[in-house]
């Protein structure tokens, strides 16, 4: 059986790079823990959702009734009580409030404070790109201490080749610094990143590791004969990147400088490199195992239509359904593919921490330190 050129580069720059190598999830997880003889009334929950036709979804849960509330905006997540724009006054109760985008084209923050005290600060999950499908923000997620990780600070995407004009626009309002690429010298040769002024580009040392495989030759030897065997392979590549994280290695380095505060990752479909470094970075804040692979797994929902079209495409080219199976399972992520990376992680190491700590050589003081400039 024979594939085509473009569509076996298609298939790998989406999927993985030898060598280099769902539901939505809750921003926020469980409240923290509470006083027994008085329950204190918290936010057990916000989110901020895009609906088909571009209005803003503010949705949020609470343990107790929260009295009158305030809904603040801004394009900053940093002192937004102080300098936000007063959106609506509403009643806590009503558990949400939807409305038209108050700044078209920005990234928006809101916070929401109530008469009881709570607040809450919320953003979409998924950057409102055109160019760009799998560009997502990591803020919002609880941590095991009761810290939250900070919104606007952590960023992971796809290839960033396709941005507009007004998407580069908007990343730069966005105040990131730093771009880190996870992709081989054939993918950046296929699709560089733009030069965008304020931004630094770097490329991991998985730039120049290994060759990209030939899509035609794993066929042939059996690697892509059904969806077990692209299981299988996938989990294998996840093992392989916890037991050789040179890449990850510079990631965190990145991290604990102040300078890179405002950092993206990415590799082409923003699901496989970047997905494992975005786990890493998680699992560093103390964010739980749940929400690291609901993390995770969301790439299947922002690349559904993307993936649609692509599968759509094998199908004209490719009679055996099997190995359409096959490629499919390549073109989105499952749990087994992370959960191969975690239990290596933990075979080899005896923990997650230990792996943080002797895999990828952060110190406890390094941690900590990690913690106090991504979490609040």
């Amino acid at each position: 059986m024979k594939v085509s050129k473009i569509y076996a580069a298609t298939v790998l720059a989406a999927s993985l790079a030898l060598g280099a190598v769902a539901a939505p999830a809750a921003s926020f997880a469980a409240p923290a823990a509470v006083s027994q003889k008085k329950v204190q009334g918290v936010f057990t929950q916000a989110s901020v959702e895009r609906t088909s036709d571009g209005k803003l979804k503010i949705h949020w849960n609470s343990n107790a009734d929260l009295g009158a509330a305030k809904i603040l905006w801004s394009t900053s997540p940093d002192n937004i009580a102080k300098n936000g724009k007063q959106l609506k006054r509403i009643n806590a109760s009503y558990n949400g409030y939807v409305t038209a985008d108050p700044k078209p084209g920005s990234r928006l923050y809101f916070y929401i404070k109530t008469s009881s005290g709570a607040t809450v600060t919320v953003a979409e999950r998924k950057v409102n790109l055109q160019g760009a499908y799998n560009f997502r923000d990591l803020g919002g997620y609880k941590t095991t201490d009761g810290k939250t990780v900070k919104w606007g600070k952590l960023f992971r995407g796809e290839e960033l080749g396709h941005l507009t004009d007004a998407d580069i626009k908007t990343i730069q309002e966005m105040g990131i610094k730093t771009n880190v690429d996870y992709r081989t010298d054939a993918e950046v040769k296929a699709l560089a990143d733009p030069v965008i002024p304020g931004i630094t580009n770097i490329r991991t040392d998985a730039g120049n590791a290994g060759s990209a495989a030939d899509l035609n030759s794993m066929i042939a030897s059996g690697l892509m004969k059904d969806e077990a065997s692209a299981v299988a392979m996938m989990a294998g590549f996840n093992k392989q990147m916890v037991d050789s994280p040179k890449f990850y290695v510079q990631l965190m380095e990145l991290l604990n400088d102040p300078n890179h505060i405002g950092l993206v990752q990415h590799c082409t479909a923003g699901k496989d490199r970047t997905g494992l470094g975005s786990a890493i970075i998680l699992l560093t804040l103390g964010v739980d195992e749940k929400t690291v692979m609901d993390d995770y797994l969301l790439s299947n929902v922002y690349r559904e239509e993307a993936n649609k079209k692509a599968i759509e495409a094998v199908k004209a080219q490719v009679k055996d359904e099997n190995v359409v199976a096959a490629i499919t399972a390549l073109m989105g992520v499952q749990k087994e593919f992370l959960q191969a990376a975690i239990d290596e992680m933990k075979a080899k190491y005896g923990s997650i921490d230990n792996f943080l700590e002797k895999g990828l050589g952060i110190t406890k003081q390094e941690r900590a330190k990690l913690k106090a400039m991504y979490t609040e």
